[in-house]
């Protein structure tokens, strides 16, 4: 059974469902309690604990893919069944079928969930429209920051991007804001500060990509 846990921020309730299914992945409900309306990050599986939170919290008016991976979206179906609510995605992402999405949001967009206000941050790296988003206190990374390193990357290049998309689009936030990634443990922007200072100061080589974590600072 998938974890549930909730966040409290003033009238901000953030739902994590997960860690969940074969790659542990977490889904974020976000919503404004005074007025009952939410918004749902990822798709994850698994399906029944997910449903089941959407149900609980009620209200969901729209979903936001942070990128456009097989295990962020393999609910999509059910997700659209359940809550008719259209599907967003980066603006820049590729490899998705523009008959999922109902519409891109670009970087520094503004989405509504009632009276909170989420901001979009572009994030490339692990794919090339992966977002960010800010809400109140707290940033939902997807596979962009990770409590241990940054996102997995995939080809020469990648790791770089990355990385700058942590530095310059992330660490400026609070330091106390909460990261809250696309799967594992939440961290901050304060620790996540630690962990890139320590890589620059050991990088991987040009064109290195893959699996990487922060060395010991």
């Amino acid at each position: 059974m998938a974890e549930v846990t909730v966040r409290e921020d003033g009238g901000v309730r953030i739902v994590q469902v997960g860690p969940m299914g074969p790659y542990g992945n977490n889904a974020y409900i976000v919503r404004d309690v005074s007025v009952g309306k939410s918004l749902l990050v990822d798709m994850p599986l698994d399906e029944g604990p997910l449903l089941d939170a959407i149900a609980a919290e009620g209200g969901v008016q729209q979903v936001i893919a942070t990128h456009w991976h097989p295990d962020h979206w393999a609910t999509y179906e059910a997700v659209r069944a359940a809550t008719g609510a259209p599907v967003h995605a980066g603006a820049a992402e590729v490899n998705l079928a523009e008959e999922r999405v109902d519409g891109r949001l670009e970087d520094g967009a503004e989405v509504r969930v009632g009276s909170i206000r989420v901001g979009v941050i572009h994030t490339p790296g692990h794919t090339p429209g992966s977002i960010s988003l800010r809400v109140g206190g707290a940033l939902i990374s997807g596979d962009t920051l990770f409590r241990g390193g940054p996102g997995k990357t995939f080809a020469a290049g990648d790791l770089e991007t990355i990385v700058e998309s942590i530095e310059s689009r992330l660490l400026p936030l609070p330091p106390e804001t909460v990261v809250l990634p696309g799967h594992g443990r939440s961290t901050t922007i304060e620790r996540s500060r630690d962990g890139v200072a320590a890589y620059r100061r050991s990088p991987k080589p040009a064109g290195f990509h893959g699996d990487v974590e922060w060395p010991a600072s």
